[in-house]
């Protein structure tokens, strides 16, 4: 956690609450910028476009700026789907195969 600078006399219990809320408030917002950092390695032409890593379509870049994607939104929805089918309950989670869920793609 970040620490009120030393230099600071801070004396009202509010300012305090205050210089500390906004120290977590910042801790929180890097662990997010952190997250959103992709753990796959995205494919890039030499401009700077990204491309989807499933279906190879050009991704938006707005998706990109917005959450450094690496996927285009059908894709990503696509995989969605799929893990939360796979996430099963109690193992007893009926998968789709291929053909089934995504029409034969």
């Amino acid at each position: 956690m970040a620490e009120i600078i030393q230099g600071e006399r801070l004396t009202d219990a509010a300012d305090i609450g205050a210089k500390n809320t906004e120290a977590h408030l910042e801790e929180a917002l890097a662990r997010q910028r952190e997250a959103m950092v992709p753990q796959e390695e995205p494919d890039e032409d030499a401009e700077g476009r990204r491309y989807c890593l499933d279906c190879a379509e050009m991704i938006p870049q707005e998706r990109v700026a917005a959450v450094q994607a690496v996927r285009c939104v059908a894709c990503a929805a696509k995989r969605e789907r799929f893990a939360k089918l796979t996430k099963g309950r109690g193992g007893a989670g009926r998968v789709m195969n291929d053909e089934e869920e995504f029409g034969g793609k």
